[in-house]
């Protein structure tokens, strides 16, 4: 009887087209539970009955054995996916003479690993530093486009965002990137680094549209409107730029008069007081120097990287220190840099490897 319900429970799994060390191992376990139940006193139809009929068996196995028999499949795909990029690459190399840029075949192996082992949404955000690395490099080889075209890897923080926030989140999380961008084109397409940089402000006046009270809200955005208004009336009629800046003191009024902008200092005690004073003080050095730098010197197109220190300052200061944690900035700093300051755009890319190895090294 025993080698009877085997038989039926192995033809069901042919049927099925399980694998044949799936099959192995299922014959194997249900040839053992015949034996230890006829051990137990069980006759043949009893264990028959507490089995549970071959048919049933491979019903309630079926889920399991798809998903071992795709993950078998995928496996094999990302395990060969190496040699086949080899192929194409020598393809590319002998028969098209495109040994450059036809190396980038190499980036579907990870690729293929990741699309074919990770969730769609987390696959699409683990892809877009090789998507943009590949876009990267065709706008500056193919167009000679290094700057902006360094910009698509600003897609790569812009579509996390986008897959993991809530809809009516979404204009402030992504205002950061769409002023950065917009400030890039002004700078270098029409040389507006200022009073480009206003566009900045899009970041405080998107947020304040969360203000339930109507009153308020409008008179937030009235002294935004206000302030950039006679910013540019002094600059461009009055010539003075730097009396213009004191506009903005007008929303930053309406901040304190609300009771919106406030100093707790006096309320922290010991080294969260140090922090919080640390914190204050480097926003403002910060603006401090963004603002020196581009009225005296006229760099607007670069000093924008001393922003990058007010989150640095903060992951020091509040967050356990990892240097996987600031390395995204430092990249930054690198790749524009050295891409700006040397015209090395078309290698300096290569800071952003920094982040991996750094995660790597840290994890390792």
């Amino acid at each position: 009887m025993k080698r009877k319900y085997l038989s039926e429970l192995k033809e069901k799994l042919v049927s099925y087209q399980a694998s044949k060390k799936d099959m192995d191992d299922i014959l194997s376990d249900y040839d053992q539970l015949y034996e230890d139940a006829l051990a137990s006193g069980k006759s043949d139809v009893e264990v028959w009955q507490m089995l549970g009929n071959p048919e049933e068996i491979v019903d309630e196995l079926r889920d399991t054995l798809q998903q071992k028999r795709e993950k078998n499949i995928k496996t094999k795909i990302i395990a060969v996916m190496p040699f086949i990029s080899l192929i194409v690459f020598f393809f590319l190399g002998f028969y098209q003479g495109l040994w450059h840029p036809g190396w980038l075949v190499f980036l579907a192996i990870p690729m293929s690993a990741i699309l074919l082992q990770t969730r769609l949404k987390d696959g699409l955000v683990a892809l877009m530093p090789f998507l943009s690395v590949i876009i990267f490099l065709i706008l500056g080889w193919g167009y000679g486009l290094w700057n902006p075209g360094w910009m698509v890897f600003l897609s790569i923080p812009v579509v996390a965002i986008l897959l993991n926030t809530n809809i009516k989140d979404l204009p402030v999380a992504i205002s950061p990137f769409v002023a950065v961008i917009t400030f890039m084109i002004l700078g270098f397409y029409y040389d507006l680094w200022n009073p480009g940089w206003l566009v900045f402000l899009i970041i405080p006046m998107l947020g304040i549209l969360h203000e339930k009270n109507i009153v308020k809200l409008i008179i937030y955005e009235l002294s935004f409107v206000i302030a950039i208004g006679f910013y540019l009336y002094m600059g461009y009629v009055e010539n003075t730029w730097t009396f213009g800046a004191l506009g903005f003191l007008l929303p930053v009024a309406m901040g304190l008069i609300f009771g919106d902008i406030h100093i707790m200092v006096g309320d922290l005690n010991g080294i969260e007081r140090k922090k919080a004073i640390t914190m204050v003080s480097m926003i403002l050095v910060a603006i401090g120097i963004f603002l020196s730098l581009g009225f005296g010197l006229g760099g607007w197109a670069w000093a924008w990287q001393v922003f990058l220190l007010i989150p640095v300052t903060a992951i020091i200061l509040f967050d356990k220190f990892r240097l996987t944690a600031i390395m995204p900035f430092i990249a930054v700093i690198l790749f524009f840099s050295l891409g700006y300051f040397l015209g090395l755009f078309h290698i300096s890319w290569l800071a952003f490897l920094l982040i991996p190895i750094t995660a790597i090294i840290e994890n390792a």
